[in-house]
């Protein structure tokens, strides 16, 4: 199935520059690493959380490197993108990315 995203819904969309939209189309996949499939009011703490556990895990999903603050303002700004993506729980969120970590480390040649 192909990743599908709408950033329609977006504020102060009709203001963006085309550097803003490509960022905006490529948000998609951010959603995707970290199972999440919209961006609401009452989710952003999760996004922030998913976002920061995997950066501690050394799997920054965005560029840039963001305080915990302009995370969370930076991801606000995106309440209402969409994805046709599936949401898991943080447990399977989490189990996930725990599963990269031991397999870079079975990788280094440690069983």
């Amino acid at each position: 199935m192909a990743l599908t995203y709408n950033y329609t819904g977006l504020a102060g969309i009709d203001k963006f520059t085309d550097i803003e939209h490509q960022e905006a189309s490529r948000f998609a996949w951010v959603l995707m690493a970290i199972d999440m499939h919209d961006i609401t009011e009452k989710n952003v703490d999760e996004i922030v959380f998913r976002l920061l556990f995997a950066k501690q895990c050394n799997q920054n999903f965005l560029v840039g490197d963001f305080t915990k603050g302009s995370l969370k303002a930076f991801i606000k700004t995106y309440i209402g993108y969409e994805t046709n993506v599936g949401y898991k729980t943080r447990n399977a969120y989490m189990k996930k990315i725990m599963r990269i970590v031991e397999n870079k480390v079975k990788d280094l040649g440690v069983n």
